[in-house]
């Protein structure tokens, strides 16, 4: 009786679970099952529990408990259930999300999550839609991955369930000479069987399509018929269920015929390996490289300079040419490493068209890339929290102006970023940049407004950036579509005049260099535009300074534009053999530039350049005073003459009294700057930036910057930081140990311990009320759980939990107690160890790793026994490596212990 009992128990929740969803787990709790079996609740609960025990149930230990068929569960989100029962649903939903393949795993497609997320997304849809799937047509150059594309769609269908588990794959390859071979073998003859009799649930591939002769095509198309409709499926055919993919190295419309066209709905073409980003390109690149060192048992570093030449590589047949090009290199790189583990590919392992096409480089060192542990660059990382800290002021502040000039100041970091940091060739850019200053100097001439000259530099870097990055950039922008569109719609409405502007400069952009602008793009236009431009149209007096050299004049006018926060002055630079007619000529051509009725002041920095005044007065008609031996300081005063709306006559009188030389000796005033770093990368340390950042009560003069936690280890005060900025403190998960440098510890913040480190360097820019406020708001941010939620994908509570058991289970294996300010630090390390691990981002590497495993092997068996819930919890594996980290982490604290007890002696 009660073994049939439980039996029903089980089928009734089979069949109930058979849709499942979280909305309807009511139904799956001991006192409905009770009601439902007309038995008594502690009989139910006793068999549920005996289910579980025989891992055919999963139990969810929330109030109520509810109890999931586990079969059922596997079956619906593809993956097994390592653990018996969960702390709550959140947790299975949290186990679902990390493990479950979701829509299907694509990841060994590079490009997934880039340039082809819409074409997998259409061709998955395709393929998959009820009940047999839409025919479709992939077309594309040949070796653009096609079938590999097709391939993965199947198989995923397959794994869940979307497709019946006998159905068969049958991938044909046509050639110039097999058409009706591969037409008998489908359709059979009156003597043999073909493939579609042999089986009733069918996935027909046909690759190299273009070679189908016409009596094959016309077979086709009355198959495609009959599947379209299927009331016209007779004989053999009838309760059949035919997928169809085929594949073709051209476009169907060359070689198709109408009634094959016409009942294929579908049709995608795959973008050629030139049309890819950069990036992808890249990960390509490494991803062939890894494949042929582990057909060679090696293991392959390749140089910086190598991967550069084979990213602007063209190659026959896209990515099957590439493949090729990477075999040859990598032969030509064993022959020295034969007998070597490891092979590194050089620049004279490099085909000769790939190595004289490679751009002379001086300033670059050469790093070698070991394509075991490589990880996509950075870089754009960077430049998408520029773009997010650019349009944040519109999300905070309801003062339009404020937010404009915290935008513009923002965008200038940017700008400096890619100046000093990220090194873009000047070839790269110069003819995008030659091309946009006649584009704007088109638009900006005829309305009398004016632009600093460096914009067009900063923005000719961001196009190319823009086609570097294409993939992840145009990610960003869907990602944060919805606040995009609220700070355009808000430019839009409150400054129409610098949107027409932006509007005509984007539309010749399109029709001169086929580049369509981004929002990224828009926003800072406008937003320089209507900086450099205000109250421009209605003044009465411009500033033109002139000096021999290159960029002098314009280095001059950039600084003093820049000091005064309006674009005054325009610049001139004149080569050192022009006449004083030709740069009369040049001047009266920018002066009509500027507006007819207004006077003019020109600077010059020449004595042979003074008398251009009287010429001047008779080319143009207004008023022009001229003020030699120009420097940054001369125009400076000037300008705030002309801001100061005086005439020509005072503001000449004013910069005249005011132009002695003087000497002195002014020691720089770098920025303030506090360090945000994380070992787990820049992503984590982004997330505790933010949260300090919310802690402020007011906006203060201190710039929040994150920083690659390896390269502080690896350049200690020699990184950039410390040359550009004056550093007021680090601070993170992670004490790089910078030497005269302090670092606040996370978890000092929030155990409110050595505060001061960071209250006394703030000091200077908070009162002590804003003080107050500010450590108020930290310790209501900072508190364990607020800042594992934070930094962390992975449900905190439980996370905790489980990290707190685990620590205790290794306290007690090693005899030893944690201080509680290093108990708060090692919670933080391994919850974010977990989510470095669930995330398949783990740190691989580790000095002298060999070492610690043979000193410290007891240490690690500890780790590894005092963690196995939680790696069970998580299905993860925690590396040696990671291990390494916890143990210097452990040891630190134990040697500030002792320091502290010898001081106190």
């Amino acid at each position: 009786m009660g073994n049939s009992t439980k039996e029903l128990i089980l089928e009734y929740m089979r069949n109930l679970s058979e849709h499942f969803d979280f909305t309807m787990v009511h139904q799956l709790t001991a006192s409905t099952i009770s009601d439902e079996m007309h038995i008594s609740r502690s009989l139910a609960s006793q068999y549920l529990n005996e289910l579980v025990k025989e891992k055919r149930v999963i139990k969810v230990n929330s109030r109520p408990v509810y109890f999931l068929h586990r079969k059922k569960m596997e079956e619906l989100y593809a993956t097994p259930f390592q653990e018996d029962d969960f702390y709550d649903l959140e947790e299975v939903k949290e186990y679902i999300k990390n493990h479950s393949k979701g829509e299907g795993d694509y990841s060994q497609i590079i490009g997934w999550d880039k340039s082809l997320v819409s074409i997998i997304k259409q061709v998955r849809e395709s393929f998959e839609y009820p009940t047999c799937g839409l025919p479709m047509i992939i077309y594309g150059e040949k070796g653009t991955g096609k079938r590999t594309l097709c391939t993965t769609i199947f198989q995923n269908a397959a794994r869940r369930g979307v497709v019946y588990e006998n159905t068969k794959l049958i991938k044909l390859e046509l050639t110039t000479l097999n058409s009706a071979t591969i037409c008998e073998k489908i359709f059979g003859t009156s003597q043999k069987t073909g493939l579609l009799d042999q089986y009733d649930h069918l996935v027909l591939m046909l690759c190299g399509a273009q070679y189908m002769d016409e009596d094959f095509q016309e077979k086709l198309a009355h198959l495609l018929e009959m599947t379209k409709h299927s009331s016209m499926l007779k004989g053999s055919y009838k309760n059949k269920h035919i997928r169809y993919m085929i594949l073709c190295d051209s476009h169907p419309q060359g070689f198709m015929n109408e009634q094959v066209l016409k009942n294929i709905p579908v049709i995608v073409n795959m973008p050629t390996l030139q049309e890819r980003s950069k990036e992808e390109i890249e990960e390509l690149i490494v991803f062939f490289v890894k494949s042929e060192g582990k057909i060679m048992n090696k293991n392959i570093k390749i140089s910086s300079v190598v991967l550069r030449a084979l990213v602007n590589g063209v190659y026959d047949n896209n990515l099957i040419g590439l493949k090729s090009t990477i075999q040859v290199i990598c032969a030509s790189a064993l022959r020295t490493g034969i007998h070597k583990d490891e092979i590194i590919i050089h620049t004279y392992d490099l085909p000769k068209y790939l190595l004289g096409t490679l751009p002379i480089v001086t300033d670059e060192n050469v790093v070698y890339i070991d394509t075991s542990t490589y990880q996509r660059s950075e870089e754009v990382d960077y430049i998408l929290d520029y773009f997010k800290r650019i349009i944040k002021p519109f999300e905070k502040s309801n003062d339009l102006e404020m937010a404009l000039k915290e935008c513009k100041h923002n965008f200038d970091l940017l700008s400096d970023y890619l100046s000093f940091k990220q090194r873009i060739l000047p070839e790269k850019i110069q003819g995008i940049e030659t091309s946009l200053n006649h584009i704007l100097d088109v638009i900006l001439k005829r309305r009398f407004m004016n632009l600093p000259s460096g914009f067009c530099t900063t923005l000719a870097k961001l196009i190319y950036i823009n086609e570097l990055y294409s993939a992840s950039i145009i990610k960003w922008q869907q990602d944060h579509r919805s606040h995009l569109d609220e700070v355009n719609n808000c430019i839009k409405e409150k400054l129409f005049s610098e949107v027409l502007i932006v509007n005509e400069m984007k539309k010749l952009m399109n029709a001169n260099l086929e580049i369509d602008v981004n929002d990224m793009l828009y926003i800072m236009m406008i937003v320089y535009l209507h900086h450099y431009n205000v109250g421009v149209i209605n003044r009465n007096l411009f500033g033109l300074i002139v000096c021999h050299g290159y960029s002098t004049a314009t280095s001059i006018a950039e600084a003093v534009n820049t000091l005064l926060g309006y674009y005054v002055f325009e610049a001139v630079d004149m080569p050192l053999d022009i006449t004083v007619d030709e740069i009369k000529d040049i001047i009266v051509e920018r002066i009509n530039r500027m507006h007819h009725q207004a006077d003019v002041i020109v600077m010059v920095d020449m004595g042979s350049l003074e008398q251009l005044g009287n010429s001047l007065n008779q080319a143009i008609n207004c008023n022009v005073g001229v003020i030699n031996n120009v420097s940054t300081r001369t125009a400076l005063n000037a300008g705030y003459c002309i801001l100061d709306e005086k005439n020509i006559e005072e503001t000449l009188k004013s910069v005249s009294k005011h132009s002695q030389a003087h000497y002195t000796i002014v020691n720089r005033k770098k920025n303030d700057v506090i360090l945000f770093t994380s070992e787990s990368g820049l992503h984590m340390a982004q997330r505790m930036r933010e949260l300090f950042e919310s802690s402020f009560p007011s906006s203060i003069p201190v710039d929040l910057e994150v920083c690659d936690y390896n390269e502080l280890l690896t350049n200690g005060m020699n990184h950039e930081r410390f040359h550009n900025n004056n550093v007021l403190f680090i601070t993170g998960t992670a004490n790089p140990h910078i030497e005269n440098q302090s670092f606040v510890a996370l978890e000092e913040i929030i155990s409110g311990k050595d505060i001061n480190f960071m209250m006394n360097p703030l000091s200077q820019y908070l009162d002590l009320k804003e003080l107050k406020q500010f450590l108020d708001d930290l310790r209501k941010n900072f508190t364990l759980q607020n800042v594992v939620s934070y930094l962390t994908i992975l449900n905190p509570k439980v996370l905790l939990d489980s990290v707190s058991d685990a620590v205790d289970n290794l306290q007690d294996r090693l005899n030893q107690r944690f201080s509680g300010k290093a108990l708060i630090g090692i919670y933080i390390h391994v919850c974010c160890l977990i989510e470095r691990l669930v995330t398949k981002c783990a740190i691989t590497e580790f000095a002298a790793l060999k070492q610690f495993e043979s000193q410290h092997h007891e240490f690690i068996l500890n780790v590894q026994d005092a963690f196995s819930s939680i790696t069970r919890r998580y299905n993860v594996t925690i590396p040696t490596s990671e291990i390494a980290y916890l143990y210097d982490f452990i040891v630190a604290d134990e040697k500030n212990n002792l320091e502290l007890v010898s001081r106190l002696k």
